[in-house]
């Protein structure tokens, strides 16, 4: 060890005695700050996609790759080629020490070096953090970590070159382009057709690697990998040292006159077979703060308990050439990480009963236009992404809107930025849904007033009914409550009446749900015939009965009112909902609640019967009582002697335990999900979501509608024009400058 340590520092401080390791630095640090700069100006776009500005400097652009193979090529290249030119091998190898530790020792100075070079680009964390940014230090950890576990193998892999050749240039062009040779075949991965070969290119791509490295992603495949090639590597150069020091003597033990060759194939034999190894027993660590990638307990127990297999084919566009497709693109490259990552996961989770391939439209048209046809997916869809599960003979298609959370502008609608993942919960929705023998049968009454579930006119339900279907459910209408019993409709909903139930009928439907049905009610205003009064429909008495409260009044909140469809309509944002699986579904995304009534707790609790308000007015929302101002009449205006001050609830889950314990949801619209509201000019596909969540916590689906969405952090939201140009100045100018002066200090200090 003292040997190593000895030829380390002697080594290490020759790098900087020389101008030629100053310059290589200067050069080094140039390109980085070059390549932070860049970056930091993306990133700081409203447009920006989600991640951090160092989760992409680790190896998202080709000038890393220059600055990481200048630094890997230049600093091994001397020390022994040039050590062989000069003749000062002789003496080395004369003194006390063996031909490993000289190699160790050289090796161990030229990381150090390599390291050293990178120090100075921690500043860059050091000045997002002065701007405010919100940081993740795991994905940082893990990509330098990558950084170094790259830089250490290149540099083996030069040390063995130099210790090949007499020449520093020949040993700096053939390390440098065994680099670049082993960075293309990487790229080459998406131009390999053989499934098999194709997955061993992603293995040996460095692009992939370091992409894990900077998201957060610690694969210890990549470690032994990194880790065998460097052993292997150095293992070379101590035998290229060993031959100098001439043929073994005669009286030499016999394990030491073991051919030279013979070694370095063993050990390459051993690395193979420790790599295959890794391969078949492997962990991805997931460093990021919020777990991003990790999945849920719930999830990998569901996975593991598959009843049959489950195939998902992935649509996604590689290159589009127009400006609108060119935007759709960069947001499909944000998740391409993502979807590819979580398909990983849910690989190795389900023990071969899960099988993901990925599909280029572009590519392989055909496939893409055949699956448009055979599953109704739309060309606007197909253009976004989708992902089509299969097993068996049942499907479920899962879009983009299912896999993001976007941010909303100023005016609440959805932006091109990412602020939230729902791959997880959208993957583990759609494997339950093809893998369910007994699909959900939601049965919708008829007879009251009630929307067609098959019309396609503005008050229709035909869209929302095809959605459903289109998750595997059976959906029909029925004539009479009591068709519903006895296990014929695992969901009942009755959606906007506008005519009173029987006395038979409201028996009907406590029968149904003490038997333990589940219940959706969508009760919007209803008014008499003159438009002076509300009118009752007979729900009202059954609500009650469960513990909610139907008011007669028309629920509306100014301050959030939208500014296209009136105050009638307003929206509903994170502030609003209330914690509940349904919500936690739901994420942040809004909703807007047209004409809509008070659902709220009755002040008197019922026993047994737990009731949990889901979404509510902010506190400047009221439940409106006049009918003139109702009707358009007179101005909209709170009157505290007749309205219901906010915050008003507008939704609610009930809850009943018992022996047959049973589940209600009441919303007060049932305009919702009308198809003027997801297939017409007024799109609020988020609204559908909302009620889909709702059905699905009816249903007892608790693995769908209780994994929740994942945070997609920036690193450098909001950064001014000014703030980038100080990072040009200070990373992209200032730091080289300053290596350069640091270069110049110690040539003067030597030549004095």
């Amino acid at each position: 060890m003292t040997a190593i340590a000895a030829i380390l520092r002697r080594e290490w401080e020759a790098y900087f005695r020389t101008p030629a390791g100053w310059a290589v630095m200067t050069l080094f640090l140039g390109l980085q700050g070059v390549v932070f700069w860049l970056f930091l100006r993306l990133l700081s776009g409203p447009d920006a996609p989600p991640g951090g500005v160092m989760e992409f400097f680790f190896g998202g652009t080709m000038m890393y790759w220059i600055a990481v193979a200048l630094l890997v090529t230049v600093a091994p290249m001397r020390l022994i080629a040039e050590e062989l030119r000069s003749g000062t091998i002789e003496p080395l190898l004369t003194a006390p020490v063996t031909p490993a530790e000289v190699v160790i020792g050289k090796w161990l100075s030229a990381v150090t070096f390599f390291a050293t070079a990178w120090v100075p680009t921690m500043a860059y964390v050091v000045y997002l953090r002065a701007t405010g940014a919100s940081l993740d230090a795991g994905p940082i950890a893990a990509g330098y970590l990558g950084t170094l576990l790259v830089g250490a193998a290149a540099m083996a892999v030069g040390l063995a070159a130099s210790a090949a050749t007499r020449n520093q240039l020949v040993a700096a062009a053939l390390s440098f382009v065994a680099f670049f040779v082993v960075l293309l075949v990487g790229a080459l991965e998406g131009q390999v057709r053989s499934p098999d070969l194709a997955a061993t290119v992603r293995r040996a791509s460095l692009f992939r690697m370091m992409e894990d490295f900077g998201h957060g992603i610690v694969d210890s495949r990549h470690i032994v990998l990194l880790a065998t090639v460097t052993a292997v590597a150095l293992l070379i150069a101590v035998v290229l040292v060993a031959r100098l020091r001439g043929p073994m003597p005669e009286d030499a033990p016999r394990a030491r006159r073991v051919p030279g060759w013979l070694a370095p194939i063993l050990l390459a034999a051993i690395a193979v077979m420790i790599n295959v190894l890794a391969g078949r027993h492997f962990v991805r660590g997931d460093w990021t703060r919020g777990s991003l990638y990790d999945l849920s307990p719930r999830t990998v127990a569901v996975l593991r308990a598959l009843p049959r297999p489950v195939e998902a084919t992935i649509f996604l566009y590689a290159d589009r050439d127009s400006d609108k497709a060119h935007a759709v693109a960069e947001r499909t490259r944000a998740i391409t990480g993502l979807l590819r990552e979580l398909t990983q996961r849910f690989t190795r989770d389900a023990g071969g009963r899960f099988h993901a391939v990925e599909v280029d439209p572009d590519r392989d048209p055909q496939r893409a236009e055949g699956a448009m046809k055979k599953y109704g997916i739309g060309p606007y869809e197909m253009g976004q992404g989708v992902v089509v599960f299969t097993s068996g003979n049942r499907t479920n298609v899962v879009n983009w809107e299912d896999l993001v959370e976007p941010e909303l502008d100023i005016e609440g609608e959805p932006s091109p930025t990412l602020r939230a993942w729902r791959g997880e919960a959208a993957f583990l929705s759609a494997i339950l849904t093809v893998t369910s023998d007994d699909p959900d049968r939601i049965c919708f009454t008829s007879g009251h007033g009630e929307p067609d579930i098959e019309s396609l006119q503005d008050g229709g339900y035909g869209t929302f009914a095809d959605e459903l279907r289109r998750d595997g459910d059976v959906v029909r209408a029925v004539a009479r409550i009591s068709d519903a019993a006895g296990g014929a409709c695992r969901v009942l909903v009755i959606a906007e009446p506008t005519q009173a139930f029987s006395p038979r009928e409201l028996a009907a439907l406590k029968a149904y749900v003490d038997g333990g049905g589940r219940l959706l009610v969508m009760l919007g205003p209803v008014f008499g015939r003159d438009g002076d009064a509300f009118a009752r429909v007979g729900l009202e008495d059954f609500a009650a009965s469960a513990g909610v409260r139907i008011g007669d009044n028309l629920v509306v909140d100014p301050s959030r009112a939208s500014d296209v469809e009136g105050p009638s309509v307003w929206a509903a944002g994170p502030t609003n909902y209330r914690p509940h699986a349904i919500t936690t579904r739901f994420g942040g995304r809004l909703t807007y609640w047209p004409r809509t009534r008070e659902v709220a707790p009755l002040e008197t609790p019922v026993p047994g019967v737990a009731v949990t308000t889901l979404v509510q007015t902010s506190a400047e929302g009221w439940g409106e009582t006049d009918m003139p101002t109702i009707r358009g009449e007179e101005d909209l205006a709170f009157d505290p002697a007749r309205d219901r001050k906010g915050p008003v609830s507008v939704a609610v889950a009930v809850e009943r335990g018992g022996p047959n314990p049973t589940r209600m949801v009441f919303l007060g619209t049932g305009r919702l999900v009308m198809n003027v509201r997801l297939a017409g000019l007024m799109l609020r596909d988020y609204d559908a979501d909302f009620v889909v969540s709702a059905i699905a916590w009816l249903s007892d689906r608790e693995a769908r509608a209780g994994v929740g969405p994942k945070p997609m952090g920036r690193t450098a939201p909001g950064l001014t024009v000014a703030e980038v140009g100080w990072a040009f100045r200070l990373f992209v100018i200032g730091l080289p400058l300053l290596t350069i002066a640091a270069g110049a200090l110690t040539w003067w200090r030597r030549r004095r």
